[in-house]
């Protein structure tokens, strides 16, 4: 689930954004530039900008841009690249340590992108960045402190469900039931209609032995979900806890004629001798 979640924190660098530079040398290659940009091509972009630096070698922020094009195209290590030559000329690194983060993330790094992040983050406000850097210790099981590094992005930015859902799974991976509801009822608030975040709610709320809670929002999964088959699984085991094995067994059998692949193991390991 979590693997699934994470992929749909999606970088996008469609603006040039250039801050602080010498508009002579510089103006007519960003001009040229952007066109190529607007016009979705990135690698002429970039040709444009490669130019200017060989004339311009000390320009640091035409390194740090073109590192954001390089990462857009999923090229990491010439991103790196020109990251470490903007901090080379802006020794304080500033965005440019976000960024690394970033490409660190993107290689499954994480120690790396936790270096990074932490650098930024002590000394900056960003929300994403906080996200990024939770993630990344979840993915070392660093449980306590993603869900430190979700709540500080959280203080920055209250409306971000991936906070919220990710935050609510890392409680949800350490036992903590009651946290875990509480973030992803948040979530779920927010985010009514996606299926990840009913199924996760509806874990934390079993976690909590609030079976019926759980079992009221699985049946809000739509039949037409491909989530459906595990969300009728799942009332079946909230039934079950209840000791309401007869109820349980009937949606098992649902969940078997849905398609579920273990239900028919579970009616078979439960229900067969009742």
């Amino acid at each position: 689930m979590m693997k699934r979640r994470l992929i749909h924190i999606i970088l996008a660098i469609s603006v040039l954004v250039v801050c602080s530079m010498d508009a002579s040398g510089q103006s007519k290659y960003l001009q040229r530039a952007e066109k190529k940009l607007e016009k979705g091509d990135t690698v002429k972009a970039i040709k444009k900008l490669n130019k200017y630096i060989e004339k311009h070698p000390k320009d640091a922020d035409i390194y740090l841009l073109r590192a954001k094009l390089k990462i857009d195209q999923g090229d990491y290590d010439p991103a790196m690249v020109d990251l470490n030559s903007y901090c080379s000329l802006i020794p304080t690194c500033t965005e440019a340590s976000y960024w690394k983060g970033i490409v660190r993330y993107k290689q499954s790094d994480y120690k790396g992108a936790i270096e990074h992040l932490s650098a930024y983050t002590s000394n900056y406000k960003h929300a994403e960045a906080w996200i990024y850097l939770g993630l990344s210790h979840m993915w070392l099981q660093h449980y306590e402190l993603a869900m430190n590094s979700f709540q500080r992005s959280l203080e920055l930015d209250p409306t971000q469900v991936m906070a919220y859902y990710n935050a609510g799974i890392s409680a949800f991976r350490i036992g903590r039931a009651d946290q875990a509801v509480s973030n992803l009822s948040r979530a779920h608030e927010l985010a009514p209609n996606d299926t990840d975040i009913t199924l996760a709610l509806a874990n934390a709320l079993t976690l909590q032995e609030s079976f019926q809670k759980s079992i009221d929002v699985l049946q809000g999964i739509s039949t037409n979900d491909a989530a459906y088959p595990k969300a009728l699984y799942n009332i079946a085991v909230n039934y079950y806890r209840m000791d309401k094995e007869s109820d349980a067994c009937e949606w098992w059998e649902k969940a078997e004629a849905a398609g579920h692949l273990n239900a028919e193991d579970s009616i078979k390991r439960y229900c067969e001798e009742k």
